[in-house]
């Protein structure tokens, strides 16, 4: 085992080489430029779909979500109708931190997401995105909290400017000001507490980019906030550490929408529903009840032919109206769509309380894979659909009938779009600066025993077990990634290893000995033996 190798994690949500190597190449990201010219770099392929939920809890444990039994930041019950944000007891395995701890290492964990409730870890744990707004328990141990005041930590950009202002500069500051304040944590933690694991994770660069990514000046603001970030984190830790930056997927731009929730509903495939207005605030309610909504706006300015103008209509404007008077009814949907939350999951689910049997079920995947497939743009004739696949061909493991049904990959410049507007056309053209996700993540590792200028391909499952062959500790064989031996110097002690594969009750073994020890422990301390 490897006594004093520390692995520092930088995850920069949504990153993607398609920005940062033409501004490295600009001489205006010069921290990424040292990285690159002294590391071993490449693509990180994402899950499917390429989504913050499943890809951040598939990194941490090295697993495909069917193991893991989350596919999206929402669980549906299709019996009552209702759904509820994913927590950190859904991902049902052992992550990175676990592993560690069941030989004695600490971590640091921040902003990772799905980690509310925050975990009792060997260290540090502060919860990242699903953190309910106004949380007061998102972090452990209880005293870090103090300490996160104090330095003033924000979990999140503020939503508000997010939803209403990202078309203002203070959209940007408000990014900038979220980047400095994580810095200034971790650079605190570095320097106050004892860890050999240190996962970060900014998530200002997944956000501008899905509101701003054909804004290559607003994008850049970000991203020099982001390198200079890097560059004082890089300075503050110890000389045996080595670093790995990575995304949980990429981005791409979005020129044209699929409006999926229409195209279901138009084969009768999904039900819908009035909104519930008594659950929305007192002026968004009112304007529900009277049918005044974005979509309802839309469907006049369509008529008269005056749809342009939206495009200059304020966001802060917009944001005032509801955007629809109606929503899926997941209850008496047959089918229904990955977008509740986020237009960038691309998937379908089937409704299984509609299904009479296996029959039926196959009947109506083969039938919806056929028109996926056979899906074309009216403007340029060409297929929308790089790939479709049966939740079978994608994802194996215990929690396999949680999974969608169905997923896809759009073609790059198409994105799904979570409006419903039944009034909109299929798929349409937006004039908009958005961007959506790309399976296309990065993957960067650098420091001592790393190859510098190696390329790299790899998967988003590989990181987790390259670790643990990094501190020396065996690797379960329930996990779906290989480990990057491809990234270590020959002459290394990581390339001079062999890697070592066990069963999982091995860690599990591991657990119960640690338990029987700390029992022993306390009981010496009251004198019971």
């Amino acid at each position: 085992m490897v006594r004093n190798v520390k692995v520092l994690i930088i995850g920069l949500d949504g990153a993607t080489w398609d920005i940062i190597i033409p501004f490295v190449k600009e001489g205006k990201l010069p921290t990424f430029k040292r990285l690159l010219e002294n590391g071993s770099w490449g693509i990180l392929k994402s899950t499917l779909p390429p989504v913050t939920v499943p890809a951040w809890p598939s990194f941490a444990t090295g697993k495909n979500p069917a193991k893991l039994g989350v596919y999206n930041f929402i669980i549906v019950d299709n019996k009552s109708g209702k759904t509820r944000i994913v927590r950190s007891s859904d991902v049902k395995s052992r992550k990175i931190w676990d592993y560690l701890d069941f030989y004695g290492k600490k971590s640091i964990v921040i902003n990772h997401p799905v980690t509310y409730p925050p975990e009792k870890i060997n260290g540090t744990m502060i919860s990242g995105m699903l953190t309910p707004p106004g949380a007061k328990d998102y972090g452990y141990p209880p005293e870090i909290l103090g300490e996160l005041k104090k330095l003033e930590y924000i979990i999140e950009p503020d939503p508000e400017i997010v939803k209403s202002k990202w078309d203002t500069e203070e959209f940007i500051h408000e990014l900038i000001k979220t980047i400095r304040k994580r810095t200034d944590v971790v650079v605190h933690l570095m320097k106050t507490c004892s860890w050999d694991l240190f996962f970060v994770l900014f998530r200002a660069t997944d956000v501008v980019q899905h509101k701003q990514f054909q804004n290559k000046r607003k994008l850049l603001k970000v991203y020099k906030e982001v390198d200079k970030s890097l560059g004082t984190i890089i300075n503050t830790i110890p000389k045996d550490t080595l670093l790995i930056l990575m995304s949980d997927h990429g981005f791409c731009e979005f020129k044209k929408q699929f409006n999926i929730t229409k195209w279901l509903y138009e084969m009768r495939y999904v039900k819908l529903k009035k909104k519930d207005a008594s659950s929305r605030s007192s002026k968004s309610s009112i304007l529900v009840k009277i049918g005044v909504t974005q979509a309802s706006v839309l469907r006049i300015l369509r008529k008269l032919h005056l749809d342009w103008i939206r495009k200059y209509i304020p966001v802060s404007l917009k944001s005032k109206f509801p955007s629809s008077s109606l929503e899926v009814d997941l209850k008496e949907s047959l089918v229904y769509p990955g977008i509740l939350f986020t237009g960038a999951s691309q998937y379908l689910s089937i409704n299984r309380e509609k299904v009479r049997d296996k029959e039926e079920y196959e009947k109506i995947r083969d039938e919806l894979i056929s028109k996926l497939s056979a899906l074309k743009d009216p403007e340029t004739g060409e297929r929308i659909i790089e790939a479709v696949y049966k939740k079978e061909e994608v994802y194996s493991g215990p929690y396999l009938d949680k999974a969608p049904d169905i997923v896809f990959l759009l073609k790059k410049g198409y994105g799904l779009t979570t409006f419903l507007d039944l009034n909109a056309p299929v798929i349409e053209k937006i004039s908009s600066p958005f961007g959506t996700h790309h399976i296309d993540g990065i993957f960067l590792a650098y420091g001592s025993g790393i190859k510098k200028g190696q390329r790299v391909s790899a998967k988003i499952y590989n990181i987790t077990p390259t670790i643990l062959h990094i501190f020396g500790l065996p690797i379960p064989n329930d996990m779906d990634g290989r480990l990057l031996m491809e990234i270590f110097e020959e002459d290394s002690e990581f390339a001079k290893r062999e890697s070592k594969y066990v069963d999982p009750i091995h860690y599990g073994k591991k657990g119960e000995d640690k338990k029987l020890k700390k029992t022993i422990k306390n009981l010496k301390l009251k004198g019971t033996i």
